[in-house]
């Protein structure tokens, strides 16, 4: 009805607590409405009985491209355990002797570009991966990270970076460039071997940033499962 009405969706987002006035303290869905110069949210909580409710709450935890928001007293900081361990890089196939350094990711060895546009929050620390890029013999991720109230270190990045594919293949990563300006920062990832064309989803873990500008590191994790189907 407030479709028919003139309303847009314009955010879909998923949260593990909703802090409404006199709302229970569990996930929720929150679908953001907008129409000419009004906005509003709905949020559905997740009641813990209605189906409907639960499944609603499970699609929007569950798909890539809603952002999320945690509480990282919430969060299980243990990597969940796999059936299949991850086999190192080097046992799957060849890494360069100086890494990242003699990776070429120069245009000239492109394969593919992937627009992801993920974003979690963790603790109001938003950490987005925007876009992946193959190479002949590697792949880039490029992310950001925007923390309203904190202060990092120059040179301040991603910390601590895991990426496995679905075939349980770990991948070796290294930070690349990146800029840091306050409370924001703009940085990439180098990623070797190159990703075979058989893999489907490239999960990228990012287990901490910083150093912030008392020296702590800002606790994690925030994980990205990309989809590689429309890639090249």
């Amino acid at each position: 009805m407030m479709l028919m009405d003139g309303w847009q969706v314009s955010h879909l987002r998923y949260a593990d607590h909703c802090d409404e006035p006199g709302a229970p303290v569990s996930p929720a869905a929150f679908i953001g409405l907008e129409r000419a110069d009004q906005q509003a949210w709905i949020y559905i909580l997740d009641d813990g009985r209605s189906l409907s409710h639960r499944s609603l709450i499970a699609l929007f935890r569950d798909h890539p491209s809603v952002w999320k928001h945690r509480s990282g007293a919430q969060i299980d900081r243990a990597m969940p355990a796999r059936d299949t361990p991850p086999v190192p890089a080097e046992q799957w196939s060849a890494i360069p002797d100086v890494f990242p350094a003699e990776i070429d990711l120069s245009p000239a060895g492109l394969r593919g570009v992937l627009c992801v546009n993920q974003s979690q929050a963790i603790d109001g620390v938003t950490v987005a991966i925007t876009s992946l890029e193959r190479f002949a013999d590697g792949a880039r991720a490029h992310y950001l990270c925007h923390a309203p109230g904190r202060r990092f270190r120059e040179q301040a990045g991603a910390l601590d970076a895991i990426a496995v594919d679905d075939a349980a293949r770990m991948y070796r990563v290294a930070s690349l460039a990146r800029r840091q300006h306050g409370n924001r920062i703009e940085g990439s990832l180098a990623l070797a071997p190159a990703i075979p064309l058989d893999a489907r989803t490239l999960t990228i873990t990012i287990g901490n940033l910083g150093p912030s500008a008392n020296g702590d590191r800002q606790p994690g994790p925030w994980v990205f499962p990309i989809s590689l189907d429309a890639s090249t």
